[in-house]
């Protein structure tokens, strides 16, 4: 643990104050454009939407990322997602998980998003209510997204994007399903 957080203070202390990925037109930096997105990047995000326990239960909700990865090529980046998923209906409780996620850039800021990895989510039994949510248990699966992406600044990014999100929890008929959409911001 100690040699991870080592590792990584050692990659932001050596990165460049500002990210190479910028793009410089006529009008100074552009907005519009390829950027190169190779480096380490940090971010965040926040999503709204909701999920289906089961193929007639909706239940709205809202999730918080923390990302961080780096940029194999211009074009693709590869990093961790670490998700919290707030239920916004009473006595549901939480999921939170993570992915292993890769996020291509097909034409200058439209992206194709994919992801996979396990999530802690709620246990219910379909028979009864949600007052009686019984603890968590775990789903594996990923997600699938696209979006685009803006730049603010020469190292800053913000992207609108729409998440579809299903984990696979054993003993379950039917996964569970989110849909989201959101704002996820970068810095390289």
């Amino acid at each position: 643990m100690l040699g991870t957080a080592l590792a990584l203070g050692g990659v932001w202390l050596a990165a460049p104050t500002e990210a190479e990925a910028a793009v410089t037109g006529r009008r100074g930096v552009e907005i519009e454009g390829a950027r190169d997105r190779r480096g380490l990047y940090v971010g965040g995000g926040l999503g709204f939407g909701g999920t289906f326990f089961y193929y007639d239960d909706f239940i709205p909700a809202s999730r918080l990322e923390f990302n961080i990865g780096g940029g194999v090529t211009k074009r693709l980046t590869l990093g961790v997602n670490l998700h919290l998923t707030p239920y916004l209906q009473r006595s549901v409780g939480v999921a939170f998980g993570g992915d292993v996620e890769a996020t291509g850039y097909v034409w200058r800021g439209f992206f194709v998003r994919t992801g996979l990895g396990l999530g802690a989510v709620p246990r219910r039994d379909p028979t009864r209510s949600f007052d009686e949510v019984d603890g968590m248990t775990v789903g594996l699966g990923g997600a699938l997204g696209l979006g685009y992406e803006f730049w603010l600044n020469a190292s800053a990014a913000m992207s609108v994007g729409l998440t579809y999100d299903a984990r696979f929890v054993p003993g379950d008929s039917f996964p569970r399903q989110a849909l989201l959409v959101g704002l996820r911001f970068a810095w390289f």
